[in-house]
């Protein structure tokens, strides 16, 4: 129920899709981080519905005590097939996969030192607090004023970590990992990202940034969601036998309820699916350069890539609130976000998904054009 003081201004009165179902009333949809929709795919239902029946809700206790059911271990060996790692972990949510991860580096005394992007999403700034170590901040994306921070801030034969979001999620920037890692090398240090944006959408294999940028190295370390590309609920961390040894050994996973059961089963159909049908990155990537060519047509200023994220900005706050609202009374829904990166005035946000239609996008382009 909304209240005089929710924030919470939309009620969804059904599942996403193209077509979404606020205040009862049907609208485009070009919002949320449903890339595939999958989260609507009967066979990710039907997945959630035959693991909630035979599991029940959750096995009530933590994955290291007695709570790791054997579809949970599927979901393990699922996400390491995906990613072509030695092992992996499944966690409740993919706000604590960064938590789980750093701590576990900290534990391996990987590091000493954390140099974090000045705009990285707030689960990893929290996630770098519980390592009790030093923690600065960089320029966002700018691996010259990441240089400058190690060379002022490193002691002697200190380790730094530096952390930051893979695909920035106000933009859809990419951060330069190739960069970073140059940096990395030069200075004994290593990398987390948080790639929940990226996981299932870019790179060869879908196994997003360190893939789209096909690198490999024992520098590397990430962690993501399900709950996006992949249509399902949980984090996860893929990576060496030793590592995820100490994520498994780590606080998040002894202290926390192991992931609902529905949640797992979907999870493990939504890896299949994504693995199965790499053509819905094909569709992802048309739809997204379609958006942005008609709003460049326009004279907007979008970024020139084929992720699915198109922010932009058009005058002010007011005016970008202004056109958010005529296209709400036209069932249309885009944002209107101040979301991290978005800067003081806000961004007007679009998410393509693969089930999008060209009509859908046109129509979306046609009624922008006649508002602005």
């Amino acid at each position: 129920m909304k209240t005089k003081r929710s924030p919470f201004k939309y009620i969804l009165e059904g599942p996403t899709g193209a077509t979404t179902n606020i205040h009862q009333k049907d609208m485009l949809y070009f919002a949320g981080v449903g890339y595939f929709q999958l989260q609507n795919h009967p066979d990710i239902i039907q997945a959630s519905v035959d693991a909630l029946q035979k599991y029940g809700i959750s096995s009530a206790t933590s994955r290291a005590g007695i709570g790791t059911t054997d579809l949970l271990l599927k979901v393990d060996q699922k996400i390491a097939e995906f990613f072509n790692t030695d092992d992996a972990i499944y966690l409740p949510s993919g706000y604590l996969s960064n938590i789980a991860g750093i701590q576990a580096l900290k534990a391996m005394g990987k590091f000493d030192v954390i140099f974090i992007d000045e705009v990285v999403h707030y689960c990893n700034e929290e996630a770098a607090l519980t390592a009790a170590v030093p923690v600065y901040t960089f320029k966002s994306r700018d691996s010259k004023d990441l240089e400058v921070q190690l060379k002022t801030h490193l002691k002697g034969k200190q380790k730094p970590l530096i952390v930051s979001d893979g695909m920035f999620p106000v933009w859809g920037w990419m951060a330069p990992i190739p960069e970073y890692i140059a940096i990395a090398e030069k200075y004994n240090g290593i990398i987390w990202i948080d790639d929940a944006h990226p996981v299932g959408i870019i790179g060869e294999n879908g196994r997003g940034t360190y893939d789209y940028f096909n690198l490999k190295s024992d520098r590397l370390f990430m962690g993501a969601t399900l709950s996006k590309a992949f249509g399902a609920y949980g984090g996860f961390i893929p990576g060496s036998e030793e590592f995820i040894y100490h994520v498994k050994h780590g606080h998040v996973i002894d202290g926390s309820t192991s992931p609902v059961s529905a949640a797992a089963g979907a999870a493990l159909k939504g890896l299949q699916l994504v693995t199965e049908n790499p053509q819905w990155r094909d569709q992802i990537r048309k739809n997204a350069v379609r958006l942005k060519d008609g709003l460049k047509a326009m004279g907007l200023e979008v970024e020139n890539n084929d992720f699915p994220i198109t922010s932009f900005k058009i005058g002010g706050a007011e005016q970008m609130q202004n056109i958010h609202a005529e296209l709400f009374k036209r069932n249309i829904y885009i944002q209107y976000t101040k979301y991290i990166g978005a800067g003081p005035e806000g961004v007007l946000r679009t998410v393509m998904f693969s089930t999008h239609n060209y009509e859908q996008i046109d129509h979306l382009l046609s009624n922008l054009k006649e508002i602005i």
